[in-house]
């Protein structure tokens, strides 16, 4: 396929949003004006970014169960680790990224949307648990609750615009595990344990803890194995370690009481694979490789900003997409980024 007609597709994926081959040409002001946006900025003046929060606090403020509720909001509303001594801003859950560096959601606003994805997949399965199963009256909000929490001390990941990377206080656990093969929990401690550890601090009920650890420990199949080095790890190893973090006894998952709704969470969630490694992934080089045609170094922190502003104004799932619908085409999505970089309005909160 010609590089025209790749284009045109390309046009004609984006749907609503506009796009001209001719009007991709950045000029250095505008690459200027990108570069001096702080990323709490980006976050706010996305519009799909602020449609992602928006829809998220909605799910939240409509648990019902005022426990569940007021327990979710105040941990985002006044981000605090008890545990570990550490505050956030107000702003931390519109801004921060749902992972470290590049790969899934790794741009402002990029938690929320992942939350509230998470979120949208676990309540599709609800739905599934009743029109093929007939189970009613499924706990809904445990669901929301566990899902909206399982990310939480992510708030802590902040942007360094400098260095183009995201830093985490001194206080934040390291992560360890799975580094000879035998398991797969190389990010045990890490942002778990702080999530983990203030639930326990904070007595919240047993079933929101153990939701909100089924997104990183199968409740099934990731209970506890021990590796080569006699060391335990595993979702059971897990609340020990936080337990220790947070003063407090460690509950055990009884594999003979398993609630349904904490398999939710290891299904949703697991969509990260995806999300990670091939949408997220492709999305930063796509942008990285368009900052080295507007003169940048693909590896500088400008080139990363770029990537910060982009992902804001379109999602690197909807990047994918286009490139997947263009025949795998680099071209055309690299094309359909210069167009946002060029003129963003049409993705931005009016």
């Amino acid at each position: 396929m010609k590089k025209s007609r790749l284009l045109l597709l390309a046009c004609f994926l984006l749907g609503s949003y506009s796009f001209s081959a001719q009007a991709t040409e950045v000029p250095q002001q505008r690459l200027d004006q990108i570069l001096a946006m702080d990323p709490t900025d980006m976050a706010k003046s996305g519009a799909w970014t602020t449609a992602a929060y928006d829809r998220l606090m909605g799910y939240i403020n409509s648990i019902e169960d005022p426990e569940l509720r007021t327990l979710v909001l105040d941990m985002y509303d006044t981000p605090q680790s008890t545990v570990f001594n550490g505050t956030a801003s107000a702003d931390a859950l519109r801004s921060a990224p749902a992972t470290g560096g590049p790969g899934h959601h790794h741009y402002p606003g990029g938690l929320a949307v992942h939350l509230v994805e998470v979120i949208e997949i676990a309540l599709g399965w609800l739905n599934t648990f009743d029109q093929v199963h007939g189970i009613r009256n499924s706990d809904r909000d445990l669901v929301i609750a566990q899902l909206a929490l399982h990310d939480w001390s992510k708030v802590w990941y902040n942007w360094d615009v400098k260095t183009g990377t995201v830093v985490k206080p001194d206080w934040f656990p390291g992560s360890w595990g799975g580094k000879d093969g035998l398991a797969k929990w190389g990010w045990m401690g890490e942002h778990g344990a702080v999530v983990y550890a203030e639930l326990l601090k904070r007595k919240a009920p047993e079933k929101l803890l153990f939701g909100a650890a089924s997104t990183h420990f199968d409740p099934h199949w990731d209970v506890e194995v021990t590796n080569k080095d006699g060391k335990a790890e595993g979702f059971n190893p897990a609340m020990k370690e936080a337990a220790e973090y947070a003063g407090t006894a460690a509950p055990q998952l009884n594999p003979d009481k398993r609630m349904a709704e904490w398999f939710l969470s290891s299904y949703s969630d697991g969509s990260w694979s995806f999300s990670h490694y091939v949408a997220g992934k492709s999305a930063h080089k796509w942008i990285r490789s368009v900052a080295v045609d507007l003169g940048l170094k693909e590896e500088s922190p400008e080139a990363a900003r770029l990537a910060w502003f982009v992902l804001s104004r379109i999602s690197d799932f909807k990047l994918y997409k286009i490139y997947q619908d263009a025949d795998f085409s680099e071209d055309a999505v690299k094309e359909v980024i210069h167009s946002v970089i060029a003129d963003s309005a049409a993705y931005e909160v009016k």
